[in-house]
């Protein structure tokens, strides 16, 4: 999984518009002919689900205007000021994504794109879960605030398969209320903690999309070999720029932007700030807003495939073979996080460790079950933050989210 948090502070109709414009008309997308926008869920502090229903666009406006798709009651009233930068988040948005080169599997193989389907799904659960277990608020007055768990927290997932610009793109908008029920009333999410959880969220949606055995067997029946480390479906990667239209784009404009800083800045080398302004910029620079009026198909998309030199049979990549998490050594695991979490600061948080755990379980290139990796993950993420010492006051508060 690409990409971070994002805020959104617009109106629910603002909000319907962004989604719309984020696909393609040929997406199987749930706003045609009345049917269901959105999937609602709510889970509770332990993670579990206490309530789903699908939305409809004038449902899914209202959730975004803080009505409980539930109840009906109001869970507060957002601040709207004149500049719309400064009026209250809605929601958090992150994006539940794969590699391109997964996405033009699934558009070759139908029953690619169902396990894919599942394996995508299944990465939200997980998400939505964890965050349910995870996510704090802040109680009392200014100044004397106490961080505290909640005890109802609010998502909403939109599935799209399709860019802006036509091409293959399985990607699933998973949206997260700033409202959340804790100690007796709504109250805003502590989106300073949810920020400084989202390297645990990606690296978890990406553990589970990379271990899944039904999308593992569905691609191996195909021939296609998928790339624990990088993600990737080897024997497809060569085509990736061609089904990226947006993306050579967004590459074009980067180099110009470049170009034109060095320019202006003679003898100095961008750094890591000032590139991902320019990062940000190549991808707003003509941004598509508008869905194409020529659209992919997945016969289409096989044609343009096949003008470019995919065959069917391709040689099959070599593949390091599956492996269980009985094959990880648990300490092992714990001990190379924490090495990790050390080598990039001098001090983390329990969900810093959490994401190192993630990212060696995936490059081990295990075949699991969300149950299984959740599981594992939660045993070797406790191993490791045992074996930390707190640098905080002896008895004060040690939030997850604090180093």
């Amino acid at each position: 999984m690409k990409g971070g948090v994002i805020l959104f502070r617009g109106a629910g109709a603002d909000a319907l518009r962004y989604l719309e414009s984020d696909r393609a008309r040929a997406d199987e997308y749930y706003l045609e002919a009345g049917t269901a926008l959105a999937e609602f869920t709510a889970v509770d502090a332990e993670g579990r689900v206490i309530g789903e229903v699908a939305l409809n666009a004038d449902e899914y406006r209202q959730w975004v205007g803080w009505i409980n798709p539930l109840t009906g009651e109001s869970m507060g009233k957002p601040r709207v000021p004149g500049d719309a930068r400064r009026g209250s988040p809605r929601f958090a948005e992150m994006v539940v994504n794969v590699p391109k080169s997964l996405s033009v599997a699934a558009a070759l193989h139908p029953e690619v794109s169902e396990a894919l389907d599942a394996a995508q799904r299944d990465a939200v659960d997980e998400i939505r879960s964890w965050l349910g277990q995870h996510s704090v608020t802040r109680v009392g007055p200014r100044g004397k605030q106490e961080v505290v768990p909640v005890e109802q927290l609010e998502t909403v997932a939109v599935s799209h398969k399709t860019s802006r610009a036509g091409d293959p793109h399985r990607h699933i908008h998973f949206q997260t209320s700033t409202r959340v029920w804790a100690a007796g009333r709504w109250r805003g999410l502590d989106t300073t903690a949810l920020f400084r959880q989202q390297g645990a969220i990606r690296a978890l949606g990406t553990a589970v999309i990379a271990a899944h055995p039904q999308l593992a067997d569905v691609l191996d029946a195909h021939g296609l070999t998928l790339d624990p480390v990088a993600g990737e479906v080897a024997e497809l990667e060569p085509w990736n720029a061609l089904m990226s239209k947006r993306g050579v784009q967004v590459a074009r404009n980067l180099d110009k932007f470049v170009a034109e800083w060095e320019a202006a800045h003679p003898g100095q080398e961008p750094g890591p700030v000032v590139r991902s302004r320019l990062q940000a910029k190549a991808w707003d620079h003509e941004r598509p807003n508008k869905k194409p009026s020529q659209l992919g198909s997945e016969a289409g998309w096989l044609r343009e495939l096949q003008e470019a030199g995919y065959t069917p049979n391709l040689p099959r990549a070599a593949a390091q073979p599956a492996r269980t998490l009985d094959e990880l050594a648990v300490q092992q695991v714990a001990s190379r996080a924490l090495d990790r979490c050390a080598a990039a600061a001098s001090a983390w948080t329990v969900h810093d460790v959490q994401e190192q755990v993630a990212r060696i379980v995936t490059e081990a290139g295990v075949r699991a079950t969300p149950d299984e990796l959740r599981e594992f993950i939660g045993i070797t993420t406790r191993l490791a933050a045992d074996d930390c010492r707190s640098i905080l006051p002896p008895g004060a508060p040690t939030p997850e989210h604090v180093a």
